[in-house]
């Protein structure tokens, strides 16, 4: 499992690189349409982390268990096969105005995720769509999750709508 994790982990950190050479190359209205659907996401995730940040702040640094981990087969979860989390969808979206902080690839030699440093180091507003969907039973307990799953959806529709044909033809976007 060791070896997967990282041929794994190293051909997410190419994609990775990828994405943002994608970003960097796009044009004008390009950047104009992500901005866009933007803002929206980010007050989505932002509204979002009003209401999970306290549940967080209380049972996340005591916790035993940590879910950022690459391999976690207590909670079904495997993010070594992409830095983040981050498709190339919602990673558009969050780095359309923000200039996001350095993966730390040696977490992987750890089992960590690269945005890992005693918490995320990803703004609040600036997570990829699979994380913000991981809530622990501890959390699922003290949460609403019925007003998550609300801001979840929205979240899940904007990243659906910003799909890369959408973007490469977003002169054709922003005008229907």
């Amino acid at each position: 499992m060791q070896k997967k994790m990282s041929q794994d982990s190293e051909l997410a950190r190419q994609q990775f690189e990828l994405f943002e050479r994608i970003y960097l190359n796009l044009k004008v209205n390009e950047k104009k349409y992500l901005k866009s659907n933007s803002i929206e996401y980010k007050k989505t995730l932002a509204s979002m982390q009003e209401i999970i940040l306290p549940a967080i702040k209380k049972n996340c640094p005591v916790c035993k268990i940590q879910c950022c981990k690459l391999h976690c087969p207590e909670n079904k979860m495997y993010i070594a096969g992409a830095v983040g989390c981050f498709e190339i969808s919602d990673f558009l979206l969050v780095r359309c105005d923000t200039i996001l902080p350095e993966p730390k690839y040696e977490n992987a030699k750890k089992n960590l995720c690269p945005f890992w440093a005693h918490g995320c180091i990803l703004p609040i507003d600036c997570r990829s769509l699979p994380c913000i969907q991981f809530f622990c039973d501890k959390l699922k307990k003290e949460l609403n999750m019925k007003k998550i799953a609300c801001h979840l959806e929205h979240a899940k529709s904007i990243v659906n709508k910003c799909t890369i044909q959408k973007l490469l033809f977003s002169e054709t976007a922003m005008h229907s």
